[in-house]
């Protein structure tokens, strides 16, 4: 059936918002992910309450949400996602990188299932697999709620693609105890399934660790068990709080052999809330300075930076950038040493300053591990003083008990 409205314009001239509809728009600093529901309400119930979840529950996305607020006739509100165009969500979806879009589908009846469609297809994949390994149906897309369309809200992100998850009816339903009814949904009654289901797609979303720095300048490691000399690979990282006293330290490790003896590519999140770039080694416990780049970037809470660095023989490359943005084409550093030249562990440093001041502790986020084309996911394992968010993966890294270092 065709929409009554063509798109917002013509909805908003004939309907009377605060009556029979609301919009909610909320874009935390530094969010490079948005949650949005452009059917909530009574237009596809159940949608609007997840996607507010998973952008609530300390996941700093941001997130949107068209509501319908109908006793009755909330179809009607319906606007196809290809031709959703209200300019709140538009301004918040292009504003971020990825999006999880939620909505309502019918489904097989009495089937909790979910459908996953979208142009972000390493996404879908990584959603796949959460949902399924917490035990909810993820079935094969139908063409006609494929997502796939480039005019899809979901797509209008800043890289292009994003996520549409199709929640069928049943599942919907298994939300809500007793009943999936207006009165219960704004009661705020939820289900086990409810809050698996979003812990579920938040593990996604995370697909990293987080990494508790409960003292000052004592590392924390994370480390892929396959030595290796020759490396090129990514990873994103942000801290949870702006530097103050002194620096945020995360890095990516290379040829490390020990806590006394590796390559490094470090971020420093200032107290300026300037963000620069350094390589580094650490070779008999002292760490060296090797060279640097003021990348121009501002540190934010929450705000995701990559970082890439290169090992090739006796050469070292690195470059910085925000998460939200395109990878520079050139290496913003390049050095030549001879000191380490082993095969050696690849994966991350979090440290901070021992002039740093902040509440402890901070917390580092860190994703997205990417080495020689091929994506390593990764569950961080407790340490002594860690904190973490696994998310299961076939090549997993480990949290290396804290080991002191020398700033």
């Amino acid at each position: 059936m065709a929409d009554l409205y063509a798109n917002y314009g013509a909805l908003a001239a004939a309907e009377v918002e605060g009556v029979a509809y609301s919009r909610t728009a909320v874009a935390p600093a530094g969010a490079t992910w948005s949650s949005i529901a452009i059917h909530g309400g009574g237009i596809e119930t159940g949608s609007g309450e997840m996607a507010r979840e998973v952008a609530q529950a300390g996941a700093r996305m941001a997130y949107y949400e068209f509501q319908g607020l109908k006793t009755s006739g909330n179809g009607d509100l319906h606007i196809t996602s290809t031709n959703f165009d209200e300019p709140l969500a538009v301004a918040l979806v292009t504003a971020t990188r990825r999006c999880l879009s939620f909505h309502g589908f019918v489904g097989t009846d009495g089937v909790p299932e979910t459908a996953l469609g979208g142009l972000d297809t390493a996404l879908v994949a990584s959603l796949t697999a959460t949902l399924t390994a917490a035990g909810f149906r993820v079935i094969t897309t139908p063409s006609e709620i494929g997502g796939t369309d480039p005019a899809n809200i979901c797509n209008r992100t800043s890289s292009g693609a994003g996520v549409q998850l199709e929640m069928s009816r049943a599942l919907r339903d298994s939300f809500f105890p007793g009943a999936n009814t207006r009165a219960i949904r704004d009661s705020g009654a939820r289900t086990e399934a409810f809050y698996r289901y979003a812990a579920a797609v938040r593990a996604a979303y995370l697909g990293r660790g987080l990494v508790s720095l409960g003292s000052i300048n004592s590392s924390r490691y994370c480390l892929l068990p396959a030595p290796a000399a020759d490396v090129d690979f990514t990873a994103s990282v942000s801290t949870d709080a702006l530097a103050g006293g002194g620096g945020h330290f995360p890095s990516l490790v290379a040829r490390y052999a020990d806590g006394s003896n590796m390559y490094l590519a470090r971020l420093e999140f200032s107290t300026t809330q300037a963000v620069i770039l350094t390589l580094r080694k650490r070779v008999g416990g002292t760490e060296t300075f090797l060279v640097q780049n003021t990348t121009g970037l501002t540190h934010a809470a929450g705000r995701r930076f990559r970082i890439r660095f290169q090992t090739a023989g006796s050469t070292l490359r690195g470059k910085a950038w925000q998460d939200d943005s395109p990878e520079p084409d050139a290496w913003q550093l390049e050095t030549t040493d001879t000191d380490l030249t082993a095969a050696g562990s690849l994966g991350m440093r979090s440290i901070l300053s021992s002039a740093n001041t902040n509440t402890l502790p901070v917390v580092a986020s860190w994703g997205d591990f990417t080495t020689l084309g091929n994506v390593q996911t990764f569950a961080v394992t407790r340490s002594v003083n860690g904190i973490v968010k696994p998310h299961a993966a076939p090549a997993p890294l480990s949290l290396a008990h804290p080991m002191r270092a020398a700033l």
